[in-house]
């Protein structure tokens, strides 16, 4: 039960940023910058819960910040055609001495940051589930708005225009301005939408299950979220196979301290998982375009 719920709470942090990434990669842009983007918008989450004393308002400071920072990524990537790889890691990097300059010259701390004042995003409780309390009840809100996301996330690519004009945008977007749809307008609208996912997410991170922020505690999971999606390739099924896989991993890792194993070495398994999805990845790849020649 411990692995599962684990588990739950990890894939959260991954699912959100990893099914807004899947759109981008379908325009034709990958957003690298999402590691970055996740800690910002954590430290803002509680910037804003501790001002406001209010969670509410600790969940639009990280999506505001979230969305920020990844509008800057989108005018280098979009309109000014750069590097999204170039781009993506001087972002990442700025977002890690960003976030602990702001911690010392706000709150005047260096490490972490935790107050009474900080409120956290409520959990919710189903009643008497018997034996599926566990299972069930006592998760965060986050947790269930992921579910309603993912099934939302899966009609929208699947049966609707906007889903359509995602991968035009990516596949053929000289098409799709002939058709009188901004291809710029639709990646726009990709990373944007991505932004607000990682905004949750970072906000799940520091006030969702935590109520406190510590430098660069985003840990790579917004790596894992873009590896989820270069694992995926774009396609809905392959990239939620991913993001559970790489939670199940991160959480036996986890769990596996408990029984002594060196945590230096449990902290390696998503890693090790990430190598192995994105080799097989290569592999199918190659394989692929030798029949295709």
């Amino acid at each position: 039960m411990y692995i599962y719920r684990s588990t739950i709470n990890t894939l959260v942090l991954i699912l959100l940023p990893a099914l807004g990434g899947m759109w981008t990669l379908q325009t034709g842009m990958l957003n690298i910058s999402q590691e970055g983007s996740m800690l910002v918008a954590a430290f803002f989450a509680v910037f804003g819960s501790y001002i406001f004393s209010s969670f509410w308002m600790g969940l639009f400071f990280a999506i505001i910040a979230s969305l920020v920072f990844n509008l800057i990524y989108a005018l280098f990537c979009v309109n000014l055609r750069a590097n999204i790889w170039v781009i993506g890691m001087a972002l990442n990097i700025l977002a890690s001495s960003l976030t602990i300059l702001l911690l010392k010259s706000i709150f005047g701390v260096k490490g972490s940051f935790t107050s009474d004042r900080i409120q956290q995003i409520p959990f919710v409780h189903l009643g008497n589930l018997g034996i599926f309390n566990g299972v069930f009840n006592d998760f965060s809100s986050i947790v269930w708005l992921t579910l309603i996301l993912v099934i939302l996330f899966k009609y929208i690519d699947s049966h609707t225009t906007f889903g359509l004009h995602l991968k035009a945008a990516g596949k053929n977007w000289r098409a799709l301005d002939s058709a009188g749809v901004s291809s710029i307008k639709v990646r726009y609208m990709s990373i944007l939408i991505n932004a607000v996912l990682v905004g949750i997410s970072g906000a799940y991170l520091s006030i969702g299950y935590l109520k406190l922020f510590n430098k660069d505690m985003s840990a790579g999971r917004g790596w894992i979220a873009v590896a989820a999606v270069i694992f995926g390739n774009g396609n809905f099924t392959w990239t939620i196979i991913a993001t559970v896989a790489f939670g199940f991993m991160d959480a036996l890792g986890i769990s596996l301290q408990t029984y002594g194993l060196n945590s230096n070495l449990t902290m390696m398994f998503p890693y090790l998982a990430i190598v192995a999805a994105l080799i097989y990845q290569g592999v199918k790849s190659s394989k692929e375009k030798a029949i295709e020649e």
